[in-house]
């Protein structure tokens, strides 16, 4: 993603709106929640300045914060319920809905729109029964649905938090806010799993704001709105790719980590990834597995639930790369297009970019976020027509220097 010089406090419920300077009619809301694993990020970062998006597509985009890591999301019975942080942005969310016409916007057409922990967040807010009624329209990207813990574990890593820092649970509050972010990093260290993304605080399923129930919850939140959902093509190189362990697994490494992530079915998924790529090294035979078990996987099996219950949803792949890049089409390779923040932001992933073809991509990706967010359907004139996903009609548009539809297949080989 790059570096940022960020102050970093819990005092940080504040946000940012940007809207085109002529305002004759109430403009449709985007509320942007960012992503960062719940642990870093904020809406107001200048990766994400809102100015060329809403200028061009005439809506409202607001950027929120929200509490992160341990002040956000540290759940156990002697300090804290947890889930301030998917708090935070209910209140946001409701902020919004009360005060965005007074800027110009239409507070019955809000679009929710998140990034990995962001796309995690919208699936609490539609699984809880208030929030849920603010949102029109949802865009999900690069999220992974199962990103939430029950009470038990999350006291757990609480106390290991607590054991880490030489205090007990509840004194934990009296802890300086620079000691609490090393603690942290010291605990996803410590938790590191081989070939596996490790998010020290998830939000925790406490039966009161994220529901028992918590899939078939955020299902019923969807009823009756449009949905748009994607991934990159290939996301967990972000998190793997140069990683010397992971470059260098042997045979045995490559199918133990298909073994912990697919069980019974870990030939058949080994055999499929090797298929579609002959001659790929261990860490991009592992990088198409986790990407299955996780945010491809997750997000075509949440296109086909959100279908069968006759919600409109259209699914995305984000495929465009640097040829020459070992990140690929990695996670959060979209955003910069999306935002068109070229000028403050240049990641690792598009590095030598030609802006004239950043530029034109990210004119249509603006155009069809756009367009979703006034009418609820992400077709318009300068894309191929993208019909929603069913289980007779699995399209899915692939963004690329050449856009294409195509056919997700069924399942895969054997």
């Amino acid at each position: 993603m790059g570096d940022f010089t960020f102050p970093y406090n819990e005092d940080c419920l504040t946000l940012n709106i940007w809207g085109p300077t002529n305002k004759k009619e109430k403009l449709p809301v985007i509320l942007w929640i960012h992503g960062g694993a719940f642990v870093s990020g904020a809406g107001s970062l200048d990766w994400y300045n809102g100015e060329s998006f809403a200028s061009d597509q005439k809506i409202i985009l607001v950027g929120i914060n929200y509490r992160l890591g341990a002040l956000g999301f540290l759940s156990h019975p002697d300090i804290s319920k947890g889930n301030l942080g998917i708090q935070d942005q209910m209140l946001a969310l409701e902020w919004v809905n009360q005060n965005i016409e007074s800027f110009g916007g239409d507070p019955a057409n809000i679009t929710v729109m998140g990034q990995s922990a962001g796309a995690i967040s919208i699936f609490a807010l539609l699984a809880n029964n208030r929030a849920r009624h603010f949102i029109k329209n949802v865009i999900f990207q690069s999220g992974r649905y199962d990103s939430f813990e029950t009470p038990d574990i999350a006291s757990e890593k609480a106390e290991k938090f607590a054991k880490l820092a030489g205090l007990k649970v509840k004194q934990l509050g009296e802890m300086p806010l620079e000691d609490i972010l090393n603690t942290q990093s010291a605990l996803a260290q410590k938790e590191a799993i081989f070939a596996s993304t490790n998010i020290p605080f998830l939000p925790v399923i406490d039966g009161d704001i994220i529901p028992n129930n918590t899939h078939a919850a955020a299902i019923e939140g969807a009823m009756n709105k449009n949905v748009m959902l994607g991934s990159t093509h290939d996301e967990m190189h972000a998190f793997i790719s140069g990683n010397p362990e992971i470059e260098e697994a042997s045979h045995k490494q490559v199918e133990d980590v298909f073994k912990r992530e697919f069980m019974d079915d870990w030939e058949v998924i080994l055999k499929d990834c090797k298929n579609r790529a002959p001659g790929a090294t261990s860490m991009e035979i592992l990088s198409l597995g986790l990407n299955i078990a996780n945010f491809e996987g997750q997000t075509a099996a949440l296109a086909a639930d959100l279908s069968e219950k006759g919600i409109n949803a259209w699914l995305y792949r984000f495929d465009w790369k640097r040829t020459t890049s070992p990140l690929g089409a990695c996670h959060c390779i979209e955003l910069p297009f999306l935002f068109n923040t070229f000028e403050n932001w240049l990641p690792p992933m598009i590095a030598g970019l030609d802006l004239n073809e950043g530029l034109n991509l990210s004119k249509i990706l603006q155009k069809t976020w756009g367009t979703f967010a006034r009418y609820g359907d992400p077709n318009h004139d300068n894309i191929a027509y993208w019909p929603k996903f069913s289980k007779n009609d699995r399209s899915e548009i692939h963004w690329n220097k050449y856009i294409e539809v195509i056919q997700k297949p069924t399942k895969r080989s054997t």
